[in-house]
């Protein structure tokens, strides 16, 4: 009798799609087609980022902004929070909208045992996936289930006995993220905010601190232990990409 723990070699497809579908988001990215969104989703909360192409018109930026708050609202759903990344960007958090979307993409990919890769983007038109999965059947049963209420087209396929999983999730959030304290990560997420990071700077300390109402010095104290925790979570992953070079 062969033993339970011995090795077997398995392949792991991973494929990029693109569809169409009628989708809050999928429908503004129609609606304003020089406007990329991106998407992360942990099942709780989303974050979409909206980024502009070329922001000449103000109002055009408004009607965008009223749209998605009326998408959101017509949901049900809150915004937990908006900022700016950018000149041309904005980040919106808000809670997981998967199960009020009628036919939703994730839920299919999940159903049919395939992991996506995110974020999903959204331009012209086009919903843009990729995905990973173990079985050729399970990629047939999940876009059978798609093609039943949109149109799509798989734009790139591949497949390895030896994938590691390890080469396309680099890296995680909890990971990354997980040791910071509550007032660590509101002063990174402050500095990214506000521009700290970007070359040349458009902020410094001083003025962060001043306006999350805190000494300097503290505000940097809590900013250095934060980059430091998140440096070195990242190190060993660094390491790996230095070898390969």
């Amino acid at each position: 009798m062969a033993s339970l723990f011995t090795p077997r070699g398995m392949a792991v497809y991973e494929i990029d799609f693109k569809l169409q579908h009628d989708c809050p988001y999928n429908n503004l990215s129609r609606k304003y087609p020089n406007v990329l969104f991106s998407q992360w989703c942990n099942y709780s909360m989303e974050v979409l980022e909206v980024s502009f192409k070329e922001l000449n018109e103000l109002s055009e930026f408004q009607a965008v902004q009223e749209d998605i708050q009326q998408y959101l609202t017509k949901l049900g759903t809150k915004i937990a929070r908006k900022s700016f990344s950018g000149s041309n960007t904005q980040i919106i958090v808000h809670e997981c909208i998967c199960d009020r979307v009628y036919k939703s993409v994730t839920s299919v990919l999940e159903k049919h045992n395939c992991l996506e890769l995110q974020p999903t983007t959204y331009h012209e038109g086009w919903e843009w996936y990729r995905m990973i999965s173990f079985s050729q059947k399970d990629i047939k049963a999940a876009f059978d289930e798609l093609a039943k209420f949109s149109e799509f087209k798989i734009t790139s396929r591949s497949s390895r006995p030896d994938y590691s999983l390890r080469e396309t999730f680099v890296v995680s959030t909890n990971k990354l993220f997980g040791e910071l304290t509550g007032k660590q990560r509101n002063a990174l997420v402050a500095a990214l905010d506000n521009g700290y990071y970007r070359v040349p700077k458009k902020v410094t300390t001083d003025a962060i601190a001043h306006q999350l109402g805190q000494p300097r010095t503290t505000y940097e104290e809590h900013l250095r232990k934060a980059e430091s925790k998140v440096l070195r979570s990242v190190a060993p992953y660094l390491e790996l990409t230095k070898s390969k070079t």
